[in-house]
């Protein structure tokens, strides 16, 4: 190694050794902001009629309108609200996660809907249901 060093220079050889450092950091993804909201209240979750507001600043690719969805529907639960995750099988088990969709809202009549994107249908996949934020308890399950 010494006679390396030697050859072709001390300096070059750091820079070699950066270079698997300066690659990652170069070909990382950009950091996105977090945004940070109050809790949501109990009328914040209450169904509206206003048509959604998508600001210019957010891509187009994040509009409702620019991805196909399919409506599923949950009945026989109890009133409240509900994380639901697509997973790879019909289990709870965090090893078959694959992502977080959005919030099961269930009215009084025990049913509630979530759009889920036609993309994620006949792959297998299944939309699960769990009984709170600790996502310890699978309340309901559906193959889609």
């Amino acid at each position: 190694m010494a006679r390396i060093a030697r050859l072709i220079g001390r300096s070059t050889i750091r820079a070699l050794l950066l270079l698997p450092v300066i690659w990652l950091v170069a070909c990382s993804p950009a950091p996105t902001a977090v945004a940070h909201s109050q809790p949501e209240t109990r009328s914040a979750l209450s169904p509206s009629h206003a048509p959604l507001a998508v600001s210019a600043s957010e891509p187009a690719f994040k509009s409702a309108a620019a991805v196909n969805t399919v409506p599923v529907t949950f009945t026989g639960l109890r009133a409240g609200i509900y994380p639901t995750h697509l997973h790879s099988r019909c289990s709870g088990s965090a090893s078959f996660h694959i992502t977080v969709l959005q919030t099961l809202v269930v009215g009084a009549n025990g049913a509630g809907t979530i759009q889920v994107p036609s993309s994620y249908f006949g792959r297998g996949l299944c939309v699960i249901v769990y009984s709170g934020s600790s996502l310890t308890k699978v309340v309901a399950a559906r193959a889609v």
